[in-house]
């Protein structure tokens, strides 16, 4: 969003005045590109995936694509509510513990490594499964998709 300037309200300058008010919100202000949200997570690509489809969170098509026709879209809301998940935490967790495990093999301590290896964190889900299904019955109800997919194969 852009603020007019001090000058805008004054009798010279008109068509400057208009084109800082239309920049004000459009749909550069709701998307963002991939890219951009890996950036603001501060996640690898892999994990940004992982995380979206734990999430329930698809890649969007706006009218028109400001940054390029070969981009992936995300809505800034589902970014931010990404920014949000205790899930971001655990990952960053591992690939820190990935990295000691790595360095203690390049060193050759492989009794650090094993010792690594036995306490490396997990994350769990049961968090999202509460999200996604409040009650029991909501998860009965999204029972008949995986079975009639097990009974088709």
């Amino acid at each position: 969003m852009v603020k007019p300037s001090k000058n805008a309200g004054k009798a010279k300058g008109g068509k400057n005045v208009k084109k800082q008010l239309k920049v004000k919100g459009g749909i550069a202000s709701r998307y963002t590109t991939r890219n951009q949200a890996l950036n603001r997570l501060q996640l690898k690509l892999a994990d940004f995936r992982r995380l979206c489809i734990l999430k329930g969170i698809h890649p969007k098509e706006p009218r028109k694509k400001f940054k390029g026709q070969h981009k992936t879209y995300y809505h800034i809301k589902d970014i931010n509510f990404l920014a949000h998940e205790p899930l971001l935490d655990k990952f960053r967790e591992l690939r820190a513990y990935e990295r000691k495990i790595k360095r203690a093999k390049a060193k050759k301590a492989y009794h650090a490594v094993d010792r690594l290896e036995d306490k490396k964190p997990k994350y769990e889900l049961d968090h999202l499964v509460k999200e996604r299904y409040p009650s029991f019955l909501d998860a009965l109800r999204d029972l008949d998709d995986p079975l009639t997919l097990t009974t088709l194969f």
